[in-house]
């Protein structure tokens, strides 16, 4: 039996900022019409768009065509919302993306990173990020740190992203992300994969 952590993604309340963590996986905010705005992100699995879709909906954000076909997998997105203003503005800097000020990933936000780009590898668990060494990157490595799930930074080869290696370790981050979402298979943290 699965015990997971008070402050795991099973045991928070979903919010929006939980939505930062596909911001770490290469998510893109759009802006439209009166200040709403929409977040996407492509994954390239069925299982991932169909959870991020959930995850959407359960955050009250989702819109119709939540996923679409895309060159490399799925495009997900949001719907274009209101609600999602306040958070499409903190990671604007100029005219581009940057990370926010104070930034902190939750567990939620955790989950929604591992749903979009995690996988098991021979060496442990893989989170990655669109680029191997820029301030989203290293930011990325830091909550890991913070939550209990200290990384190794992995470049081009093999990532770019954080792997986890230590049984410790992805014991911490399977109580974070919480059980697997349906079909997600190997690609999922588990408490067996943490005893190998």
């Amino acid at each position: 039996m699965t015990q997971f952590s008070l402050f795991g993604a099973e045991a928070s309340t979903p919010a929006l900022d939980d939505l930062d963590g596909l911001l770490l996986a290469g998510a893109h905010w759009v802006r439209g019409k009166d200040g709403a705005a929409r977040l996407s992100i492509v994954v390239p699995d069925r299982w991932r768009a169909d959870a991020l879709a959930a995850a959407f909906t359960e955050r009250n954000v989702s819109g119709p065509d939540a996923v679409v076909p895309a060159e490399t997998g799925f495009g997900v997105r949001t719907g274009f919302a209101a609600a999602l203003e306040d958070p499409a503005r903190r990671w604007r800097r100029g005219a581009s993306e940057g990370l926010p000020p104070a930034f902190v990933l939750a567990a939620g936000g955790l989950r929604l990173w591992a749903i979009a780009t995690g996988r098991r590898d021979d060496a442990g668990y893989l989170l990655a990020t669109p680029e191997p060494d820029d301030a989203l990157h290293h930011a990325a490595g830091a909550q890991l740190a913070r939550l209990g799930v200290a990384a190794v930074s992995l470049g081009t080869r093999g990532g770019p992203g954080w792997r986890v290696t230590s049984a410790r370790r992805i014991r911490r981050l399977v109580e974070l992300v919480g059980a697997a979402p349906a079909g997600a298979g190997d690609s999922w943290p588990t408490l067996e994969a943490a005893r190998v």
